[in-house]
This record gives structure tokens, C-alpha cells and sequence, in this order.
């Protein structure tokens, strides 16, 4: 049941870039054990965050929810990772209690996961994008739900970008959580939450989360 709770695993240290993909199936879940531990150690220091912070404010992201936040939440995501799908359903009812989650793609699960963030970093309405690839999500062969798109070339080299800053925060897959505390601390998480774990990442109250998909986070 813990392996639930961590990661779709980034295998380390020298990838990098759109052009390598995994087959993260049941490899994945035996990996997932080692993957909080990992992270950990690949954590960059206190002092380096502002700045790895202030990076991760100028990236190109999907933006959701509250125009006026009271909180704002970075989620690193692929758009075939089933954690990630999780991460965005838990988060809905945050997003209309006052956070904004700025989606930041990533693309190494599979050779789609390009083609999809394609798919929704070009749409006219990115929010649109992302909720008809989370809706549509298919479960038994994790792959999200939108139609793919041919990737120009920048917006491979931005993918490639996201995954490094992703690395340098020390996250060891997806969905990876970076967000400030009530005192300006940033903070990491790799991987998704447990439910009772939202108020404290979010800074808002609990919210009422009944969907079964999400039973095992509570």
C-alpha cells in the first residue's frame, strides 16, 4: 500500500531530455519504494531554493483555478502519469476554495507524453486542454485522455528544460509539488499526497473529496 503514496520514478542520474521513455509499469512500483528516499538525497540545499523558485516562477505552465490565490501551487506532471491524473482530481475542490496550480509539463513515460503536453501547451484554452486529458484518462494503459500534437521543436526544448528544473529540485518523478509556506519557505514534495496532507501544502481548509479513485489517499 505505501508504494501508493510515491512517485512515478525518474530513473537517475544522466537522463535528461524528451527523446528517452520508460516502460514504468510494474518496474515502476517496485522502484517506487526507493523513490522518497532518493529524492531526499537529491533534496538542493536550502539556499538554493529561492532561486530554483524564482526559475520555476517564469516557466510556461497550465494555470488553474483562483485568479486571486490564496496560494500558489507548482505541480510538475506528465500527461500520461497516473499519479499526476490523481493529483489533479484531489486538487479541484482546492482550486475552487482559492488556490491556483500551475501545471509545469514534463515528457519521459512514454513517447507520447510529448505529443499530449503538445497537445495542451498549444490549445487555445490550456485549461480546457488539461481537464479533457484528465477526464479522459485511461487507467489500464495509464495513458491520458487528449488527442496527440506534433511538438514543435521549442517546445520540446522547453520540455527538456522543465525536466532539468525538475532534477535540480531534487524531485525524483512525477507529480512533483513545489509550492511557498505561510512564511515564505519553499517547500518540495515528490509524489502525490495523502488527502489529510492537502491543507497544510495548499494553506487552505480541508475540502470534501469523495471521489472513490482517491480511497487509498485518505
Amino acid at each position: 500500500m505505501n508504494a501508493l503514496y510515491f512517485p512515478t520514478v525518474v530513473p537517475r542520474p544522466e537522463l535528461s531530455g524528451t527523446k528517452r521513455f520508460f516502460g514504468l509499469g510494474i518496474t515502476s512500483m517496485v522502484l517506487a519504494t526507493f523513490a522518497a528516499s532518493a529524492a531526499e538525497a537529491k533534496t538542493p540545499a536550502a539556499r538554493e531554493l529561492p532561486a530554483l523558485f524564482s526559475t520555476l516562477e517564469k516557466s510556461d505552465a497550465v494555470t488553474e483555478g483562483s485568479t486571486s490565490p490564496k496560494r500558489i501551487l507548482y505541480v510538475f506532471f506528465d500527461a500520461n502519469c497516473w499519479y499526476c491524473h490523481l493529483t489533479w482530481k484531489a486538487l479541484q475542490a482546492y482550486e475552487k476554495a482559492g488556490l491556483q496550480v500551475r501545471w509545469v509539463p514534463v515528457a519521459y513515460q512514454k513517447e507520447s507524453s510529448t505529443t499530449k503536453a503538445a497537445a495542451i501547451m498549444l490549445a487555445k484554452d490550456r485549461v480546457a486542454a488539461m481537464r479533457e486529458n484528465e477526464t479522459g484518462y485511461r487507467a489500464q494503459s495509464y495513458d491520458g485522455g487528449i488527442a496527440p500534437a506534433k511538438a514543435p521543436k521549442a517546445l520540446e526544448a522547453q520540455l527538456d528544460a522543465n525536466f532539468e528544473l525538475m532534477d535540480r529540485f531534487g524531485v525524483s518523478g512525477t507529480p512533483g509539488l513545489v509550492w511557498k509556506d505561510e512564511k515564505g519557505r519553499v517547500r518540495v514534495r515528490t509524489g502525490m499526497p495523502r488527502l489529510s496532507q492537502l491543507p497544510a501544502i495548499t494553506g487552505l481548509p480541508a475540502q470534501k473529496i469523495d471521489d472513490p479513485e482517491l480511497k487509498d489517499f485518505r
